[in-house]
């Protein structure tokens, strides 16, 4: 799998010769877009692929069973996020969207990954040795407890047209985040979609 590596609204070599370590503020404000691909997949012999219709998945390591996240008035982002790829993948493949029962070429998941991950560290206080003939006194170490979440949404294109012993590949796919930290999740979620495809030029194959 080759895999490129680039933070949305941003060209490779200009963005690594200016910015080697991007700073905090510039992370939260661009999702970091990493994809990879399958070099032996022939991408011109594809014509259809199904696109889930207002629902993403969502996998998350605090809860025990992975779920769905579903459009609503409320929450708009799964909507967003398969529009802005629909959007791409009319553009590469001429057959068009086509529902999953009518045996498309290529099916495309959609979900995001979410990560709470504890960290946790002992603090040795100084001992307090005392001046001008007060005694000294010493702090008792105590636990130190840090929590941070994140999410990354990932885009997954799968062959549904080369099965082998009714196994399929995943012959593209990416992935973008931090989408919990970032400063408007929604709208750099959509650019980061844009990006993946931008950067990845080898799909339009036709």
């Amino acid at each position: 799998m080759f895999r490129k590596f680039l933070f949305a609204g941003f060209i490779a070599s200009a963005f690594w010769s200016c910015h080697p370590e991007p700073d905090g503020a510039k992370l939260l404000d661009e999702l970091v877009v990493s994809t990879n691909y399958d070099p032996s997949a022939d991408f011109s012999e594809y014509l259809t692929y199904a696109l889930p219709v207002d629902t993403i998945g969502f996998v998350s390591n605090t809860d025990e069973n992975d779920t769905i996240r579903v459009y609503s008035g409320s929450f708009p982002y799964p909507r967003k996020v398969i529009q802005a790829a629909q959007a791409e993948l009319d553009n590469l493949y001429q057959g068009g969207r086509v529902p999953a029962d009518q045996n498309p070429d290529l099916g495309v998941n959609l979900y995001v990954v979410s990560n709470l991950n504890l960290f946790q560290q002992v603090v040795y206080p100084s001992y307090y040795s005392g001046y001008y003939g007060y005694s000294g006194y010493y702090y008792y170490p105590y636990v130190q407890t840090y929590a941070y979440n994140t999410a990354t949404l990932v885009l997954e294109i799968v062959d549904l047209k080369n099965k082998t012993n009714n196994q399929v590949k995943v012959i593209w796919s990416a992935y973008l985040g931090d989408v919990i930290n970032s400063l408007d999740y929604e709208q750099q979620s959509v650019d980061a979609i844009h990006q993946a495809f931008l950067q990845s030029p080898y799909l339009d194959a036709q």
